[in-house]
């Protein structure tokens, strides 16, 4: 009884040992890196996140978040630039500037900077938005209560 289980789990054994781990995927190999490109639609999601998370990092005054979101934002602006520059109707210059300038409230840790900048950022956004046929997405300073209640933003939540 037991040569049973065997066969299936021998020929399954087979099946996922490859030695250059390309199993399944013909004409592969592993000295290929992966092609996967994200789409726009992803990486501008994830801008959205990391924007959101940059203005309530900074509404909690955890600066250093606030910096690292930031980063991802402007991360975000390069990746549509460079794995998508023929649908990037829209130069992400300007955008890297208002980037800089709400870099500069972080450093400063000025919250009226900041607001001033991220409302500058907003406009960017909707612009860009118009500039490639998408006006319906609007983007505005995110609300409270936070959709992000169940992140620990707050400067030392984990100390």
């Amino acid at each position: 009884m037991r040569a049973t289980w065997a066969i299936p789990v021998a020929a399954l054994v087979l099946l996922l040992d490859s030695s250059d781990g390309t199993a399944g995927q013909p004409g592969k190999s592993a000295d290929q890196p992966s092609k996967y490109v994200p789409s726009v639609g992803e990486i501008m999601n994830k801008i959205d996140l990391s924007r959101s998370k940059l203005w309530y990092s900074v509404k909690l005054r955890n600066w250093a978040l606030a910096g690292y979101q930031l980063d991802q934002v402007k991360t975000g602006f390069d990746d549509v630039s460079r794995h998508h520059p023929d649908k990037s109707n829209f130069d992400f210059a300007n955008a890297q500037k208002i980037a800089n300038l709400i870099e500069e409230a972080i450093v400063a840790r000025s919250d009226e900077q900041f607001q001033q900048s991220f409302a500058l950022m907003t406009t960017e956004c909707n612009d860009c938005h118009r500039a490639v046929g998408k006006p319906f997405l609007h983007v505005g300073a995110p609300k409270i209560p936070s959709p992000y209640s169940d992140k620990m933003l707050e400067p030392g939540a984990f100390r």
